[in-house]
Formats: structure tokens, C-alpha cells, sequence
């Protein structure tokens, strides 16, 4: 099946404009519905308008959210990623490198990463890191793992750094968590506008056929006004 793109939704509605317009040159065309009148061929068409705008506009909150939150954890220096390797390292330099604080982060660092250890890589495959748990809500709740375990060590946590201090790392889970909210609401706005223009354009489609059969049935098949309508895809 094709893939219907912005382009696609274009054409169709174009398609459906043209229609309107030769229609309007029809002389007595007369429509056997109220639906299928002109004028509400125009409502419609102007409505998907309208509709097309909202589509865009919440496509575009959408991706500005899921870039804000993978800003988060990858992109800049502040992010679940990049502060990964400085709390072990704080961590390490502080208990030493075998205390079981430092096996227990780095093992959740390596579900956030979504690394695999060399066990895991010559074990069979379908044990590997499962989709689950590189989704953003484990990620998610695995760096949360994390800043608890730093809780729990007191005073052996105090860093240097302060982009890992216990206030800024528990700041930063409430912005992944905002993050993540946004990005889940701003999907489901686009998920609604998306859903209704699918309906309008089958709407629209199914009109344009019953027009079509509408100008065929007045006109003739052979008429100049159904060559001119035929084929015009919707």
C-alpha cells in the first residue's frame, strides 16, 4: 500500500478544488443530495483546510518535545548520558572500584546505554537489552534507580561536579519527567487531528465518487463535463 504523505493530501484536495471549479462551469448541474451539493463541497474542502494547518502545527509541537527530550538524555552536556560516567566515577574514587554500589549503577547504566556486556553478546541474541527497556520510561526510572542509590550513600556522595550534585541530578529527573509528558500529550494531540482528517479525506472521497456519478448520470458518460471529472482522484 502507498504511503500517504503531505503531498498526497495535497494532491487529493487539489484534486478536489479542480472538481469544485468545473462543477461551477457545469450549467444546471443539479445535485441528488444535500451532501453532494456545491455548496457543501466547499464547506468540506475548506474545513480539510483548516484541518491540514492543525495536522502541521501539532506535527510540529510534536517533534519540538521529542527533541527537547532527547536533548535530555543525549544531547547536551548536561544529559543521562553524559553524566553517566562521572557519578561512577565518583562513586568508584570514593567506595572503590568493587564495591557493589558501583556494580549496581553501572549495570542500570548499561540498560540506560543499551549496551551489551560480552556475556550478553555471546549468549544467544534474543536475551539481549529488550525494546522495553531502552523505551524512555525505563530510561526514565532507571537514571531515577540511580539518583536513589546516590541518596542512600550520605555523606560518601558528595562530588565535585555539580552537575551531579543529589539537587541537580533529582532536577534533572523532573525535567525528563515533564519532558516525557510533553512529548506524551503533544502525540495524543496529534494523534486526534491526525485521525480526524483521515475521516474527513474518506469523507471528501466518497462525495467526490457520488459527484462523479452525479455529473455521469445528468451529463452522459461520453459528456465533455464527465471527461472532465473522471478523472480526478480523491
Amino acid at each position: 500500500m502507498a504511503k500517504t504523505t503531505e503531498a498526497t493530501f495535497g494532491a487529493k484536495l487539489a484534486n478536489a478544488a479542480t472538481l469544485s471549479t468545473h462543477l461551477k462551469s457545469f450549467i444546471g448541474y443539479l445535485s441528488p443530495t444535500a451532501e453532494t451539493s456545491l455548496e457543501q463541497y466547499d464547506l468540506l474542502i475548506e474545513s480539510i483546510k483548516t484541518t491540514n494547518g492543525n495536522v502541521i502545527s501539532r506535527k510540529a509541537n510534536y517533534s519540538t518535545a521529542v527533541e527537547t527530550r532527547l536533548k535530555h538524555f543525549s544531547k547536551e552536556a548536561s544529559s543521562v548520558d553524559k553524566l553517566i560516567s562521572p557519578i561512577l566515577a565518583t562513586v568508584r574514587a570514593t567506595l572503590g572500584k568493587s564495591a557493589k554500589e558501583v556494580a549496581t549503577i553501572t549495570a542500570i547504566a548499561i540498560k540506560i546505554r543499551g549496551d551489551k556486556t560480552s556475556k550478553a553478546k555471546s549468549a544467544d541474541k534474543g536475551n539481549g537489552i529488550s525494546h522495553s527497556e531502552l523505551s524512555y520510561g525505563s530510561k526514565t526510572q532507571n537514571f531515577a534507580d540511580i539518583v536513589n542509590i546516590l541518596v542512600g550513600l550520605g555523606a560518601n556522595y558528595k562530588p565535585a561536579n555539580d552537575l551531579i550534585s543529589i539537587t541537580s541530578l533529582q532536577t534533572k529527573i523532573a525535567e525528563i519527567n515533564q519532558a516525557n509528558t510533553v512529548v506524551a500529550s503533544s502525540y495524543g494531540a496529534l494523534k486526534v487531528v491526525s485521525d480526524f482528517r483521515n475521516s474527513q479525506y474518506e469523507q471528501l472521497a466518497e462525495i467526490t465518487q457520488r459527484i462523479k456519478e452525479a455529473v455521469k448520470s445528468q451529463y452522459g458518460v461520453s459528456s465533455v463535463e464527465y471527461q472532465l471529472v473522471k478523472g480526478l482522484k480523491v
